[in-house]
């Protein structure tokens, strides 16, 4: 089953895209704080009403796609987030952050691309639990998702991913998406002793 996603699914979306943040496995690797993963990552999308389907398996929250309609309005919600995460951080609230430093660090060294916010004004994050693959459910959120987009106007959306997920990205050409721009980064090196190849993928709506 797929469904829009609701505010009071946050939990659930944090817990989802935790476990699959490292190349479909567990973020814990690269970055130990879990709270700290949800109001990076998650909690911007809240203000925008959470723009995005769930699925679920036996009542169970097992994927999710989150996104925006508008690069802008993603970068305002970021700004209205960014003052009570600073302010967590200072009072202790993220014990585990200085284990995340050499994560944040070489991201904001080794920046990934991105299409033309024009172009392709829209954005996603697909994230599907190991024990969910293989039942169709990550074409099932990209499709409703897909057909959200269309109903609000929008012209084109992308995506980041890297060529090591390589059943992502047939899903992705599937629909329609392309690659834009595909560059070799260091970024992921610590934690999987090789450089990755970062690819952002588009296509217009």
């Amino acid at each position: 089953m797929v469904r829009p996603a609701r505010r009071t699914d946050f939990a659930d979306l944090a817990r989802v895209a935790y476990d699959t943040g490292f190349f479909g496995e567990s973020a814990r690797l690269y970055f130990p704080d879990e709270t700290l993963f949800a109001d990076l990552w998650i909690r911007p999308y809240v203000p925008l009403a959470l723009p995005g389907f769930v699925a679920l398996l036996e009542g169970r929250v097992v994927g999710s796609i989150l996104g925006a309609h508008d690069e802008g309005a993603y970068e305002a919600a970021i700004r209205r987030v960014a003052p009570a995460l600073a302010l967590r951080a200072a009072f202790g609230g993220y014990p585990k952050l200085p284990a995340c430093l050499p994560y944040l660090a070489r991201l904001a060294r080794y920046a990934v691309p991105h299409a033309s916010p024009h172009a392709f004004p829209a954005h996603l994050h697909i994230n599907v639990l190991a024990s969910a693959r293989g039942l169709g459910l990550g074409a099932r959120l990209l499709d409703a998702y897909l057909d959200s987009l269309r109903q609000a106007g929008v012209r084109g959306v992308q995506l980041s991913a890297t060529r090591r997920n390589e059943a992502a990205l047939r899903l992705y050409e599937s629909r329609g998406f392309r690659v834009h721009e595909a560059r070799v980064t260091p970024l992921w090196r610590p934690w999987t002793g090789r450089d990755e190849t970062h690819v952002v993928m588009a296509r217009s709506l």
